[in-house]
């Protein structure tokens, strides 16, 4: 039995960001599976819920949450299978629009946040066994960027670079 490409993608990120931490290093504040208060919060607005902690999040709301807010939204369907757990990993670390937007660079089209027309056509014509490897290069420059810029965010820096040759190493191995 196969598995959908978005469970291959949740495999990875899902063992990469654990458990609830609130950490009070990261901007992201509380989070649970990688899962944000603020995030859980507009979720269950969507589904005209009351706001609870995200410690109590369910196992089919984070389910739920990365397909509506990250997978579909960063069109990580369309891409190879090993793009799209990368894409969808960054989009999940970075936010759909700054993944479109590392996505956008790596195509070499104009960079505006926006998967349309031309960065679908750019994205077809890639070498699709490789071009994961570009991407993921442009994350890790991003990162020291981040800290270059951030240098409070240093403190995760080693963590964010060993979660990318993590993912290089996972997705290496999909066929």
């Amino acid at each position: 039995m196969t598995i959908s490409a978005l469970a291959t993608a949740l495999i990875f990120t899902l063992k990469e960001e654990g458990g609830y931490v609130d950490n009070p290093h990261d901007h992201g504040g509380a989070t649970n599976h990688g899962v944000t208060q603020a995030t859980y919060d507009a979720w269950r607005d969507s589904q005209k819920k009351k706001h609870r902690s995200v410690t109590k999040i369910t196992d089919a709301e984070v389910q739920a949450i990365y397909g509506e807010r990250y997978w579909t939204p960063g069109q990580c369907g369309v891409m190879s299978p090993a793009l799209s757990v990368c894409h969808f990993d960054w989009c999940v670390n970075h936010g759909v629009t700054g993944a479109i937007e590392t996505l956008q660079q790596a195509l070499k089209v104009t960079v505006d946040g926006d998967l349309g027309p031309k960065s679908l056509a750019a994205l077809k014509a890639q070498d699709m066994g490789t071009f994961w490897k570009d991407y993921n290069g442009l994350r890790r420059s991003w990162y020291e960027a981040r800290v270059k810029a951030h240098p409070d965010q240093g403190v995760f820096l080693k963590g964010w670079l060993a979660r990318v040759d993590r993912l290089d190493s996972y997705v290496g191995g999909l066929k």
